[in-house]
């Protein structure tokens, strides 16, 4: 399989400190695993460093077999999507919002539809398309980022913490939903979770994070597969 992000030699000093260390890393197409560790161990900062959020000081990162640096980063972006814990939304409505990343495909309208209207229902948003993305509660907004950036069907999707605002009933559901999603769509994903029922619907592996470090590697193929 090819390697959709390889890293070499990856450094990450700020204000003298170094929050990352990694001397090799590399993900396949179709791959996904997930980041775990304590809080301050890297797993956020990392994840921004592959998205192409965050420069390295030092090392090599290449995406989708080429070095970041050699590649226009508006048109990497548009072949990844990233759900932060905390969401980002324009002060738009819940479906203009949803179809502003649409836009840039010049997707027809009836294609647009297709991709949006399956979303509001699997997260339960079609009573909110008219309310300003800006006025709904953490959940709410989280659900309208997570269908934002399944809407776009991505080569490789970032998720930082993505279902941490959800009521545990939702939760379950929508990871269930989601993990299916992704697999069926061979989407490449990365996650940062501290919930090891989510990593196990989500993700190929866990790669568990210390001091900017990957220190151990867990796969989950058995679980995912139990046949």
């Amino acid at each position: 399989m090819s390697k959709v992000i390889e890293i070499i030699d990856l450094k990450l000093v700020l204000q003298g400190k170094t929050i990352l260390k990694i001397p090799y890393f590399s993900l396949d197409r179709e791959e996904s695993i997930c980041l775990t560790g304590p809080n301050g161990a890297g797993k956020s900062t990392l994840l921004s460093v592959m998205a192409t959020l965050q420069e390295p000081t030092a090392g090599t990162v290449s995406l989708f077999g080429k070095n970041v640096k050699d590649q226009p980063l508006l048109e990497l972006r548009r072949r990844m999507a990233v759900v932060f814990q905390k969401p980002m939304m324009f002060d738009l409505t819940v479906i203009e919002n949803l179809e502003l990343g649409l836009k840039y495909r010049r997707l027809k309208r009836k294609e647009k539809e297709t991709r949006i209207y399956p979303w509001l229902e699997k997260m339960k948003l079609t009573h909110l398309t008219k309310r300003r993305a800006r006025s709904l509660s953490g959940g709410e907004a989280q659900r309208v980022a997570l269908a934002q950036a399944l809407i776009l069907e991505p080569e490789i999707i970032f998720l930082d913490e993505p279902f941490a605002n959800l009521d545990k009933e939702m939760r379950q559901g929508l990871i269930d939903e989601i993990g299916k999603t992704l697999k069926a769509k061979k989407i490449t994903t990365v996650m940062v979770t501290h919930h090891k029922k989510e990593a196990a619907a989500i993700a190929d592996s866990i790669y568990l994070m210390e001091d900017g470090e990957i220190v151990d590697r867990e796969f989950l193929a058995f679980q995912n597969n139990p046949g």
